[in-house]
């Protein structure tokens, strides 16, 4: 873990694409600091003066109708032109440099197309000015998620996921009772998957039950359940332990887990 002197800063999010903000966000979160997030550049702009307040900023890249060198001119107006930058860029990383109106230090991650990827891509940019982080990963008790790794952690055992299983996991992991539609889900996994037909959800919800044992049996402290018509919810019982559930996961057979796509 780095050290936690001078964690909790603010770092500023502007980015009108919601899968993105809301990687962004999260990530923020896990590596210690304080997002501020907005959507719009008039919602940033009134709150000119934030380089005392703000260790860098995190800009997604408007499209390329909107006039892009002076969107980001007045984007860097509002948090000072010593503060560094992180564009998110959904082009080729030629094309968009391009456009922009980087300055030494600013940097460009392009087209993430999972929360590790921003996780990740936003840890080596707060490295690199020096910006501390913590680096314990995402923690619901029992579960330690690990983005660079793609795999979590329970009870000293590393449970190793596929991208797409880890992105949808962790969806379910920041919206514990809240029943998450199938379109939610593959807009918050767009990019990752070919398969408009949608049955690629069941069978990753199906293997992450096996796997992190959420099976909704009786018993299971951790249940992802199928709500007739709505979607997917994960809920905790409070008065359940995870160890049968666990322990029910790690009699599915093995055969089974290879094998499905």
């Amino acid at each position: 873990m780095s050290s936690r002197k001078g964690l909790r800063q603010r770092v500023v999010v502007l980015d009108s694409v919601l899968r993105s903000r809301e990687h962004l966000r999260r990530a923020i979160r896990a590596l210690g600091h304080a997002p501020l997030v907005f959507e719009a550049l008039e919602e940033l702009t009134p709150l000119r003066g934030m380089e005392s307040r703000c260790s860098m900023m995190c800009l997604g890249l408007p499209p390329t109708h909107i006039d892009r060198h002076t969107w980001i001119q007045k984007a860097r107006g509002a948090v000072g032109p010593k503060v560094p930058v992180l564009f998110l860029a959904r082009e080729n990383l030629l094309k968009a440099l391009q456009t922009l109106s980087g300055v030494e230090g600013d940097s460009v991650l392009v087209a993430p197309s999972s929360f590790a990827e921003v996780y990740n891509g936003l840890g080596e940019f707060m490295a690199q000015h020096g910006i501390p982080t913590v680096d314990d990963g995402l923690t619901w008790d029992p579960y330690v998620f690990l983005p660079s790794l793609e795999s979590v952690m329970v009870d000293g055992a590393e449970i190793r996921l596929r991208p797409l299983e880890f992105e949808l996991a962790l969806e379910f992991f920041h919206n514990v009772d809240r029943v998450l539609s199938r379109d939610w889900l593959r807009a918050m996994t767009s990019g990752m998957v070919t398969d408009p037909s949608g049955r690629w959800i069941d069978t990753s919800v199906a293997r992450l039950r096996a796997l992190l044992g959420l099976a909704p049996f009786r018993g299971s402290e951790w249940r992802l359940s199928n709500v007739r018509y709505a979607g997917y919810r994960l809920s905790r019982s409070q008065d359940k332990k995870h160890s049968k559930a666990l322990a029910a996961a790690s009699r599915q057979p093995q055969q089974w887990l290879e094998s499905s796509p």
